[in-house]
C-alpha cells in the first residue's frame, strides 16, 4: 500500500522543487526567474506557495 505525502502549503527552496519533482536549478530558472511563482519573504527564509506551483505547472506551456 503507497502512503501518499501531504504537502505543507508554504513549501521552502527544496521542498518547492521537490513538490513538481523537477531540479532545484530547474525550478528557479524556469517558475521563479520567469516570474511564474514568486517567493515570499518570512522570518523563515523566502517560501513558495504550493497552489502557486499547482498553476505554473498546469499553465507550463502558456
Amino acid at each position: 500500500m503507497q502512503q501518499l505525502q501531504r504537502w505543507p502549503k508554504w513549501l521552502n527552496r527544496n521542498e518547492a522543487h521537490q513538490y513538481i519533482s523537477v531540479a532545484d536549478n530547474t525550478f528557479m530558472k524556469h517558475y521563479v526567474k520567469n516570474g511564474k511563482v514568486k517567493g515570499y519573504p518570512t522570518e523563515h527564509g523566502i517560501r513558495y506557495d504550493r497552489d502557486e506551483i499547482d498553476e505554473a505547472v498546469k499553465h507550463y506551456y502558456d
